[in-house]
């Protein structure tokens, strides 16, 4: 049930009885292990304290990669697990696991040698068995300046192209929790757990829970599980610390900054990894209309709630790109957007954050909380495998094997790419045909399209169907009331934001949509007048957090690049 009109009846049903699992967290790792745990027969609870997707698992490269990266630092292990699971996912989700071709420049004195970069290339080939049309392939000198004119002329000499795989995170979060509650789980969004609840041996039995939605939080949720699960991401150890003084290890937490400009602006033709001069790679990837570009790998000592873009994290993106592209002429005043993600890592002493291993690992409290913490986007399902294997050790269960390889995410219904863009082509058509004509003669059908399909997969033939059934909805309009009955849409701003991505690639077109869409959520969730102006304000602040960098105290990031 992830329908928000029935938010009261979803709550009631988390106390109504005692369930095999409990998991803390509606990130990624959190959804993927509620979607395992479901489908092995195991009953299961989830919450999370904002929207799905509202931390890390929205905030990331959107990559579904290979990890050349961890190649070059001897995790062989890491580069065969993830280039299997990309495999996996793209056949799972063909919609949102996207196939992107990468550019790999050579330059005079970067961290790439062609003979280095051939090498590590094919042995990134043969462990992440990558199909042959996909693998490493060598461009000239000429050659690469032909197809990226952009990059420096004096000291360019050659390039790699190989395949990475992009995604939107947030909605491929989506896919998974709507997958997991399709299998019997129980997921609510905005419910934070406030304390923990033991037996009388002292065994972790649950958790007191709030509404963060409700005007009265001062009514407890109980919720009673047999075995818990902490999967909160940054917030793993503020978990582990209710629990208990933490021992052992703790997290280390990063910031990654992402830039979004205008294609027009940045018109690389395809992805791009290339170097910093400090050590690091960057990104630039091209997503429609925009292209966006990063990341930083700062160390973040602050609140995970409270991670914001600094104006030295723009300077340092802004001198990197210049450096790799000195005709663009990128500025300040060209960025459309960004954003800024933690990531929880495990800490390593003595080791910067571009050096710590991206690596999961699973911690067992003296209560019995299990907490994951670590790893890739692209590593969830079998982060979610062995989480679960713990929790059906803990219960002393035998339960069905992991089986999440063969589930198709919801939505993801298509024998081939190839179907992916034969739907988007017809919606496009009867978005032409139908929608446009009646109610707005200004649509893009064939961007529309495009934007629903690789969003919402087989369910946006339902959207574009409604708003054909129902004229007097605009597919603005539909598409709210989709994700508010289909995907528990309980913010104004989380429409934008997780469940659309328009406040990252379409900020410009949010303000003539606001009150449309506040509107068809008032009405459905029973807003009035006050709620509605708050939700409206939320949407702008968050725009314009997009665009107004704060100057930190810190400038290590800036004098980086001067070394």
């Amino acid at each position: 049930m992830l329908d928000a009109t029935r938010r009261p009846e979803l709550l009631a049903k988390l106390s109504e009885k005692t369930y095999d699992l409990l998991v803390i967290g509606g990130g990624i790792t959190g959804c993927g292990i509620a979607l395992d745990a479901a489908t092995r027969g195991l009953s299961v609870a989830l919450v999370e304290k904002a929207s799905y997707a509202s931390g890390t698992s929205g905030r990331s490269t959107k990559l579904i990669h290979g990890g050349l990266r961890y190649l070059a630092q001897g995790d062989i292990r890491l580069v065969q697990e993830v280039g299997r699971e990309r495999t996996i996912l793209h056949r799972n989700a063909p919609h949102l696991v996207l196939s992107e071709r990468m550019m790999l420049p050579i330059v005079r004195g970067g961290s790439y040698k062609k003979w280095s970069a051939f090498i590590g290339l094919s042995i990134y080939d043969r462990l992440a068995k990558v199909i042959p049309e996909e693998r490493k392939k060598l461009l000239s000198r000429a050659s690469t300046l032909s197809e990226a004119p952009l990059l420096p002329d004096s000291s360019t000499l050659g390039a790699f192209r190989y395949a990475e795989y992009r995604t939107d995170d947030a909605r491929l979060t989506l896919a998974v929790i709507k997958s997991a509650v399709e299998r019997g789980a129980v997921a609510a969004n905005y419910v934070a757990v406030e304390e923990l609840l033991y037996d009388k041996d002292g065994r972790v039995a649950g958790a007191r829970c709030s509404d963060k939605l409700a005007n009265d939080v001062s009514t407890p949720i109980e919720i009673r599980a047999r075995v818990v699960i902490n999967a909160a991401g940054p917030w793993v150890d503020a978990v582990r610390e209710k629990d208990a003084e933490i021992q052992g290890k703790a997290l280390h937490h990063t910031k990654g900054v992402h830039l979004v400009v205008d294609h027009a602006d940045f018109p690389v033709g395809e992805a791009m990894y290339f170097d910093v001069f400090d050590g690091r790679m960057l990104f630039a990837i091209p997503r429609g209309r925009s292209t966006y570009f990063g990341t930083t790998d700062t160390n973040y000592s602050g609140e995970p709630d409270d991670v914001q873009v600094s104006s030295e994290d723009v300077d340092y993106l802004l001198a990197a790109v210049e450096r790799m592209f000195p005709t663009l002429g990128l500025t300040r005043e060209k960025i459309r957007s960004s954003w800024a993600g933690i990531r929880p890592l495990i800490h390593e002493p003595g080791k910067g954050p571009s050096e710590i291993s991206r690596k999961d690992e699973i911690f067992i409290s003296d209560s019995g909380i299990i907490s994951i913490a670590g790893g890739k986007l692209t590593g969830f399902r079998k982060m979610a495998e062995r989480t679960t294997d713990a929790a059906v050790e803990a219960l002393g269960r035998v339960a069905h094997p992991c089986s999440t390889e063969q589930i198709v995410l919801h939505g993801g219904a298509f024998a081939s790419y190839a179907e992916v863009l034969s739907l988007q082509t017809a919606l496009a058509a009867e978005i032409e045909a139908a929608v446009k004509p009646a109610i707005a003669p200004q649509l893009d059908s064939e961007f529309e399209a495009f934007q629903l399909v690789h969003n919402f997969g087989t369910a946006a033939q339902e959207i574009v169907t409604a708003t054909k059934t129902d004229h007097g909805n605009t597919l603005l309009t539909t598409e709210v009331q989709y994700c508010i009955q289909h995907e528990s849409l309980q913010r104004l701003v989380d429409f934008y934001v997780q469940h659309t991505g328009r406040l990252y690639f379409q900020p410009g077109a949010i303000r003539s949509s606001l009150n449309e869409a506040a509107a068809a959520m008032g009405a459905m969730l029973n807003w009035d007048s006050k709620r509605t102006k708050q939700e409206v304000e939320a949407v702008e602040t968050a725009l314009h957090a997009a665009t107004d960098f704060k100057t930190k105290t810190t400038n290590k990031t800036k004098s980086s690049l001067n070394r």
